[in-house]
């Protein structure tokens, strides 16, 4: 047991207790709850693995001896095997979604933890020790394994967390925060304490600080993922164990805080203790403790006067002789605070200064060159903060290895401003210097020495060993200055006082914190018993018995709290439950009677409905004959096709005939408009369900059926362009079913193709977006709602058509909403689940190849049909070519062309027209040639020739909204006011935001004479084009026009 040392408490030893204590709660807490998911064993075993990660700690902590460095065998397994059954455990919550990954990456992960702590074990047997007076334990000396341990460590952590990321996109919305709640704590435990670690080891913060930060997140974030997972598992938990499990965290919590404070200020209060003791001693008073050792250092002599005690204690002074000169430093520059000329003086000490302090001297005179230094005071105070990073430097300094040290070393001391500068500067000139590589890094050593300050405790000894079980001796000691002789003093006192001063602090908070711990586990479990188990298993009890059917049992209050409300209302519940039982039972008794009773309502009843029955099938099987002639195909051109599919949801038998009715209606026809055939199609679906729907279909048929008919007969009706027709034909329907008054609402899709080009113009009125099903795939050709149902009021508002321009195989599909309204599944309670994606029919049509049959069968596929359905197919012909052009004269068109180009860019445009008028006397009808025509003549300003050949080109390529301006602009400079309204009107109509035709189409309706059509126009350019000046003009002028006729009028 000598090997192990004395048993030696320490606050790290209290604040590892702490980790331990809630960990190994919180895994029991798991591991024994029954009937256990496989979710909840892993994150048990999880939290074990930790525990045990802590309990090494401790352990280690603990004792003196260098056999105490064995735990970290259990400190190197429980980190990687708590992270691998923490991988499980997220692969496991809220259910397993992988489980080939989860078996395999568990049995992965396992093999390494074997691997890496064998070799770890292995090496270890033979390395030596090392001590760590910044935690006080023992350690082995294997650097390098610690390294690449630490990588593995965080695989293990990234894994596990990468894994959890996963599971959170895979798992239901309703499970995702509590994973990401539990992850979030788990990060907290593993990887912050993880990176502080490596910092504290190299110095960079304080191994109190890490210690306590780690203690306070393993508390904390094991209590996050303690209350978060049992708030959403399944497994049956106990109120007692969470109501333990917040106590204990808590109080735990507010313990280390506590205990960080006093143990730190019993510290502090050790070190003033002894660094007076010291003082007395060196002035030759009597103490009641002899130190172990006593140097002094002569800073004028440059050496040691006295090295009393050096051959008992092995300490060597020579082997820290810097730190007697950094001490010596600071203690001279905070003498010099009652000097004005102290800046001078400090100057003049640091050039006093041997060469292993030459390093703070650079940097004390880079800080006296700083605004923020004021004096001695500030300077060192600054110097303080900076202490940290050269403990870092030096720690970092010293696991270069020999061979190439100014090389590795070169990137630490890079940095030329800011902070530390000076000092780097000094390293770089020393590496950059002809001494040996172990020179160099020997001097490097001694300069990144700390400058201990007044009254700091300094740790002596040899730390490093080879053998497993050495003779060590360490010591404490303190600096102190004699300025008079020019002498820095040190006295120092065994370790081990230092650690039984330690134990005597914190052994009493240990004990306190175990008693805490035994009264909260334990003790809640005896006080909530009487309080609260025993009344909530009573009132389990009286739950059990009334279900079992037993309305007798009654719950017995013993003290008037909430659990005794809670049984008093359960008494209640039970007396109701009684009563109503035998009321039930009175009624069961005369149950016969009141059955033969209400069976012969019920016959007379059913008698009076099947007569009503009758007879409303007769008004469905009267107004199904009524729609059917609206529900015809007329359209027939080679060009274009207009297929139908419809299924009413109503269905119904009337004598013999099985008969379908509801609002869906399908309408295609032929019509001539300007000398053109066109094909005209609507597609609608009449509010409201049989009846109701049909009378709207009804009213809608007759209509536009009439419209047709009138089209088709009178030769006003097709004297007109297709915009106009589907404008004038929208808004038609539409005062029919205002007059409704919003009782007869009509969704819609009208359109009207061009024969001959493929032209399509549509309007719709709020009713799914058409599909257009191209080279095997689908889209919608529409983005937006146009405008509301017919009926709704305010739709006449600013009316506008769309085109669409149909290539050869296209096809398109219009469908009422019964298309997406598919009944998908039901809920567990029965509630249906309806289809909510309107592009679940582009895949539909995809799949049935754009055939409506197909596409019929493909929405039965995917749910049930719950409205009326109705589909109208367009396909769109490939047409014969008409215009065949012989190769010699498309290359004589060519060559005119390009000769006509060529006028045209030197200017010669009588030259280019006259190719152009050869061009096309050769072929009238290429697009090209016209609108090459109508870019000449408006170049020469020959307004009538550029609008023939416009009009000429519209009926080319009436997609061409542009050349239509461009007709209607030139139509109104030659006086055509008619052309010029005709053409205005098709651009406004597809494009109304077109402020150029709006300006020219007001200037028409102005020199047409309607004063108010023009104002109305240019009003809406202004409202598009506020700034510009000429329309103000423009209406300024026709309301003075309009003010003069109201005057004579």
């Amino acid at each position: 047991m000598n090997s192990w040392g004395n048993i030696a408490f320490d606050f790290y030893t209290f604040g590892s207790l702490v980790g331990v204590i809630f960990t190994f709660y919180n895994a029991q807490f798991f591991l024994t709850v029954k009937e256990k998911s496989e979710a909840t064993y892993q994150l048990g075993m999880g939290t074990l693995w930790l525990g045990l990660f802590h309990f090494g700690y401790m352990v280690n902590f603990s004792f003196m001896g260098p056999s105490s460095a064995y735990l970290r065998w259990l400190v190197i397994i429980g980190a990687m095997a708590g992270a691998s059954y923490l991988t499980s455990f997220f692969l496991s919550y809220p259910e397993v979604y992988f489980p080939r990954l989860k078996k395999y990456l568990f049995w992965v992960m396992n093999t390494i933890v074997v691997v890496v702590t064998g070799y770890f074990v292995y090496i270890s047997l033979t390395a030596g020790r090392l001590y760590f007076f910044s935690g006080h334990y023992w350690d082995f000396p294997v650097p390098v394994f610690y390294k690449a341990y630490a990588l593995i460590v965080l695989g293990f952590f990234v894994t596990f967390s990468v894994i959890a990321l996963i599971q959170i996109f895979k798992m239901p919305k309703e499970s995702r925060f509590a994973t990401a709640s539990i992850l979030i704590a788990f990060i907290l435990v593993t990887i912050i304490p993880g990176i502080m670690n490596a910092q504290s080891r190299d110095g960079a913060i304080g191994r109190g600080i890490y210690q306590t930060t780690t203690d306070l997140v393993l508390v904390v974030g094991l209590f996050v993922a303690n209350v978060v997972y049992i708030n959403n598992t399944k497994d049956k938990t106990t109120i007692i164990s969470r109501i333990i499990g917040i106590s204990l965290a808590s109080f735990l919590l507010v313990l280390q805080l506590v205990a960080y404070s006093v143990i730190q200020q019993s510290e502090a209060n050790y070190d003033m203790v002894h660094s007076a003791r010291a003082k007395n001693f060196i002035a030759g008073i009597e103490t009641d403790q002899v130190p172990s050792f006593h140097y002094t250092y002569d800073t004028n002599q440059k050496e040691f006067v006295r090295k009393k005690g050096m051959e008992e204690t092995n300490v060597d002074p020579e082997s820290y002789e810097a730190e007697y000169w950094n001490y010596w430093a600071l203690e001279t520059i905070l003498s010099y605070k009652q000097n004005k000329d102290w800046n001078q003086k400090t100057e003049n000490l640091l050039s006093s200064l041997p060469e292993t302090s030459k390093g703070y001297a650079a940097e004390i005179k880079r800080l006296l060159s700083s605004e923020k230094i004021i004096d001695p005071k500030s300077l060192i105070h600054e110097l303080e903060s900076e202490k940290r990073k050269i403990l870092y430097t030096r720690n970092k300094l010293r696991e270069i290895p020999i061979k190439n040290f100014s090389e590795n070393a070169e990137s630490l001391v890079s940095k030329k401003e800011g902070p530390l500068s000076g000092f780097y500067a000094v390293a770089r000139s020393v590496l950059d210097s002809n001494l040996s590589e172990e020179k160099k890094s020997s001097a490097l050593d001694q300069m990144f020495s700390p400058m201990p300050n007044h009254g700091d405790r300094n740790y002596r000894g040899r730390v490093k060993f080879t053998e497993n079980n050495p003779e060590y001796s360490f010591f404490v000691s303190y600096l102190i200055v004699d300025k008079t002789n020019g002498l820095v003093h040190e006295v120092g006192y065994p370790y081990v006082d230092y650690r039984e001063f330690q134990e005597e602090v914190t052994l009493p908070w240990i004990i306190g914190v175990l008693a805490l711990a035994v009264l909260v586990i334990f003790g809640y479990r005896l006080f909530f018993l009487i309080a609260l188990l025993r009344p909530i298993e009573q009132i389990i009890e009286g739950l059990t018995e009334v279900n079992s059917g037993n309305l007798e049992h009654r719950l017995i209050v013993h003290v008037e709290d909430d659990i005794g409300f809670m049984a008093r209302s359960f008494n209640r519940m039970v007396r109701s439950i009684q009563a109503a039982r035998k009321k039930l039972e009175q009624y069961a008794d005369q149950l016969e009677v009141k059955v033969q009773e209400r069976t012969k309502e019920l016959e007379n009843t059913l008698k009076e409905v099947q007569s009503l029955k009758h007879q409303q099938d007769g008004d469905y099987f009267l107004t199904s004959l009524l729609l059917q002639p609206f529900n015809a195909n007329h359209a027939k051109h080679d060009n274009v096709r207009i297929d139908f599919l419809l299924e009413q949801k109503k269905k119904f038998t009337f004598k013999q005939y099985e008969k379908e009715i509801g609002g869906d209606l399908n309408i295609a026809n032929q019509i001539f408009l300007n000398n053109r055939s066109y094909t005209v199609f609507l597609n609608a679906d009449a509010m409201g369900k049989s009846m109701q729907g049909a009378g709207g279909a009804l009213v809608l048929g007759s209509v536009f059926e009439s419209i047709i008919t009138r089209t088709q007969l009178l030769s006003e009706a097709r004297n007109t362009y297709p915009e106009r027709w589907i404008k004038n034909t929208f808004l038609e329907l539409h005062k029919i079913f205002e007059g409704f008054d919003g009782s007869m609402l009509v969704s819609l899709v009208l359109g009207l193709i061009d024969n001959d080009t493929g032209l399509l113009y549509f309007i719709n009125a709020e009713h799914p977006w058409m599909v257009l099903y191209r080279d095997g795939i689908a889209s919608f050709i529409e983005n937006e709602l146009m405008f509301r149902k017919l009926g709704t009021s305010g739709v006449q508002g600013n009316l506008y058509i769309k085109t669409f321009q149909l290539e050869a195989g296209d096809i398109l599909i219009a469908g009422s909403d019964g298309r997406d309204d598919l009944l998908i599944s039901h809920t567990e309670d029965g509630k249906r689940v309806i289809n909510e994606d309107e592009r679940l029919f582009l895949k539909v049509v995809e799949s049935g190849k754009g055939e409506l049959d197909r596409i019929y069968d493909e929405l039965r596929n995917y749910g049930t049909l719950t409205d009326d359905l109705s589909l109208l197919r367009v396909s769109y012909i490939e047409e014969k070519e008409r215009y065949k052009i012989e190769k010699e004269r498309l290359k004589e068109i060519q060559t005119l062309l390009l000769k006509a180009k060529e006028a045209s860019e030197s200017s010669d445009l009588q030259e280019a027209v006259s190719y152009l008028e050869e061009a096309n006397s050769l072929e009238e009808n290429i697009p090209e040639i016209k609108k090459k025509f109508i870019q000449l003549y408006l170049k020469l300003k020959d307004y009538g020739n550029a609008k023939k050949m416009a009009k000429d080109y519209s009926l080319l390529k009436p997609m061409d909204t542009e050349i239509m301006y461009i007709t209607a602009f030139c139509a109104r400079k030659v006086a055509d006011v008619k052309t010029a309204i005709d053409f205005g009107e098709r651009v406004r109509l597809r494009d109304p935001s077109h402020v150029k035709n709006l300006i020219n189409l007001g200037q028409t309706y102005l020199a047409d004479k309607n004063l108010g059509r023009a104002e109305n126009i240019l009003s809406s350019a202004l409202e598009l084009d506020p700034e510009n000046p000429s329309l103000q003009r423009l209406l300024d002028h026709i309301r003075k026009k309009q003010n003069k006729q109201d005057v004579v009028s």
